[in-house]
């Protein structure tokens, strides 16, 4: 404002001068097209003079001008209110003071003017007349201030026994700074009074902040009318609670709605509603929705919602949706502007990724229909399948997701983990697959897609006229459910639309981030037996973006609980006896898996692989009738396993975090782990 400019120009276009004062000054203007009327024709002549006189020249008193960062704003000069007629009363340092507002120029008295005293948080608003009452305690006049507010109106306040002050300021509600209009939401506006919502619009610049709130509902709260401008560190809201925002914690019984920013823990019972943003966890028995950023975690029964950016975790049963998204979204419907994270459910819906119909055929059902919905990234997959067959029938439908390695535009690798229900004459077969696919573009919209799979089905036998190979014996179901592992193949075809293949450039360097590590786990095992568990792993990942795939090998002891050793003892009548003995269980697991980052640092990640145990997990103690004991090897010793994880990696490359693994072919071996790493970037 304060730089010096010459310009002249005659009968030129307001929009034409103000690009020229803008490029001679090195700085934008930002106004309203519609209210500032750029077509109109002005002349000025200004030499050597600042840009604060010359747009004075331009505008008169009708605008106002305000500088942020490299912009000059232009909004229209706010009006003028007074205090009038203005009476006090006291009785023992309790006062009540009444009086009239009315505007400046005009003399009109005001309605639903907000007359408030910002230290000890007493308001309300003028009547139909502009007449207002106040009454409060304080034990020196001279400390108390009165404010008038109305939207469109500059600020007037009033100190006792002062002249009156009148503040200079641009209105929020021209200018956004802070939370958007919860008021404007459908929750806000049924759940907050209409002088609630004319507060809020005449009080947008003064927000105070208290160490504690409790409300009843929003209109009877610890704060009165103007808990709506306070910023608590605690709020507690029995039934229901409307403040500016929560620097802590807050807790509602039925909902929460906050004008501005959340940080740390909100809890309600049905939903939460913030103008602002939301940093830390925010839990709802129904839903979440915050008109800004997240960064951090939403929890909630049906719906989480944020207009802006997501840096974090969304769980929903039901919804979630974010307009830009750098985590993780689970929920059966999930909806992201533009993703660079993960969304897990049955339909994603993200803007820059695709939707895919497939065909295929495998062999073990010829006919396969799937809906593939996300990004290359990461993707989730609903799947159908059925043989049609007159003698081998069979039906499966299930659940899977993906991730494409692409290496051209035309051609990519899909890395693909699903989970099928299967129906051979009852629904109790289990089908999960691993496949590797190579995808290759024969036109805009249609792939060709061909690879072997990895095959686990655990059946309980297939009826007349169907599978043939998973038929059984009653005799072969004394041991449980027989599985049957092998290597197939999968072919089809799939049909895509928004198809749109992450830019080669991206990938390149992307591809670049590989990372080598050493990691060290401690825990406990989830079933007796066993006891405490150590381990040691070798690992590579490799980084794709917010997602990562990962290889690891190392070594992992189970300790045995010698005092709960689960033994069972058979005596022959001949005097021999048998044991059957648990033993610590030692082994090699290997594992691939897909690490998620919701942020820069904190990551999910999850993990298949296969233990190749060093021993077995029990021995058959034999004592015969002369005192000779002998021991032999009883039981397995490999097992297939899943692993997931959550943990935080520091910019130095230490690694810490939670992990539970789940050992398949042992039902009793589970493990709750502490993990503690180190990476290099290679």
């Amino acid at each position: 404002m304060d730089k010096r400019i010459s310009i002249n120009v005659r009968n030129q276009r307001l929009a034409i001068v103000l690009a020229e004062i803008s490029q001679k000054g090195g700085f934008q203007f930002s106004y309203n097209g519609k209210i500032v009327r750029k077509d109109s024709l002005v002349t000025v002549l200004s030499n050597n003079e600042t840009v604060s006189k010359t747009l004075n020249y331009l505008f008169g008193d009708q605008y106002e001008f305000e500088e942020h960062h490299n912009y000059i704003i232009i909004s229209p000069a706010l009006r003028r209110l007074s205090f009038i007629n203005t009476d006090i009363t006291t009785d023992d340092h309790n006062y009540s003071i009444s009086g009239i507002i009315v505007d400046e120029k005009t003399g009109a008295r005001l309605m639903n003017t907000s007359v408030y005293e910002k230290e000890q948080l007493v308001s309300t608003l003028t009547d139909e007349h502009g007449y207002f009452k106040l009454r409060l305690r304080s034990p020196n006049l001279s400390q108390v201030r009165l404010t008038a507010s109305k939207f469109s109106y500059r600020d007037t306040a009033l100190n006792f026994l002062n002249a009156v002050i009148v503040s200079n300021r641009t209105r929020a509600r021209i200018y956004h700074r802070g939370g958007k209009d919860v008021e404007a939401t459908a929750l806000g506006n049924f759940f907050t009074t209409a002088a609630q919502r004319l507060q809020s619009i005449n009080i947008q610049d003064f927000f105070a902040n208290r160490p504690y709130q409790i409300s009843i509902t929003p209109g009877l709260s610890s704060h009165g009318s103007l808990s709506s401008q306070v910023v608590n560190k605690v709020s507690l809201n029995l039934a229901g609670g409307y403040t500016a925002g929560v620097n802590g914690l807050e807790i509602g019984g039925l909902f929460n709605i906050n004008k501005r920013n959340t940080r740390y823990l909100q809890l309600a019972g049905i939903f939460n509603l913030v103008g602002g943003n939301v940093t830390g966890l925010q839990f709802a028995g129904v839903s979440n929705q915050a008109l800004d950023t997240v960064s951090g975690v939403q929890v909630s029964g049906f719906i989480n919602k944020a207009d802006g950016q997501v840096s974090g975790l969304q769980v929903a049963t039901l919804h979630n949706k974010a307009q830009k998204l750098k985590g993780v979204q689970i929920g059966i419907v999930n909806v992201a502007d533009t993703s660079e994270g993960a969304s897990i459910g049955l339909i994603n819906i993200i803007r820059n990724g695709f939707y895919k119909i497939t065909w295929s055929a495998n062999d073990l059902t010829n006919t396969n229909i799937s809906l593939k919905t996300g990004t290359h990234g990461f993707y989730s997959t609903l799947l159908m399948g059925a043989n049609i067959s007159a003698k081998d029938k069979m039906y499966a439908f299930g659940l899977g997701i993906g991730h494409d390695f692409m290496f051209t535009n035309r051609i990519y690798l899909s890395a693909e983990a699903a989970y099928q229900f299967a129906f051979t004459g009852a629904l109790d077969d289990r089908w999960a697959q691993a496949k590797l696919l190579i995808n290759m573009q024969l036109g805009k919209n249609v792939s060709f897609m061909a690879g072997p799979t990895y095959n686990k089905y655990s059946f309980t036998g297939s009826s007349e006229g169907y599978q043939r190979k998973f038929q059984l014996d009653p005799d072969d179901k004394r041991n449980g459910n027989p599985v049957k592992r092998w290597i197939g193949w999968e072919v089809g075809l799939g049909f895509s639309s928004v198809f749109k293949p992450t830019p080669l450039i991206k990938i390149s360097q992307r591809s670049r981030d590989l990372f080598l590590g050493v990691a060290t786990i401690a825990g406990w095992g989830w079933d007796a037996p066993w006891r405490h568990v150590l381990g040691a792993e070798i690992f590579t990942q490799k980084n794709f973006g917010l997602m990562s795939g990962t290889f690891s090998a190392g070594y992992v002891y189970h300790a045995l609980n010698h005092n709960s050793q689960g033994a069972t003892t058979i005596t022959y009548s001949g005097g021999r006896k048998e044991e059957y003995l648990q033993k610590e269980y030692k082994a090699i697991p290997i594992k691939a898996g897909i690490r998620a980052y919701t942020g820069k640092r904190l990551f999910l990640s999850g993990e298949l692989g296969a233990s190749i145990g060093l021993s077995p997990i029990s021995l058959m103690k034999t004592t015969y009738v002369d005192g000779r004991v002998e021991e032999k090897p009883y039981g397995l010793k490999n097992s297939f396993l899943y692993a997931v994880s959550a943990g935080y990696s520091f910019g130095n490359g230490f690694e810490t975090g939670l992990k539970f693994e789940d050992y398949i072919n042992f039902s009793y071996i589970k493990q709750f782990n502490l993990r503690f790493a180190y990476r290099f970037k290679l």
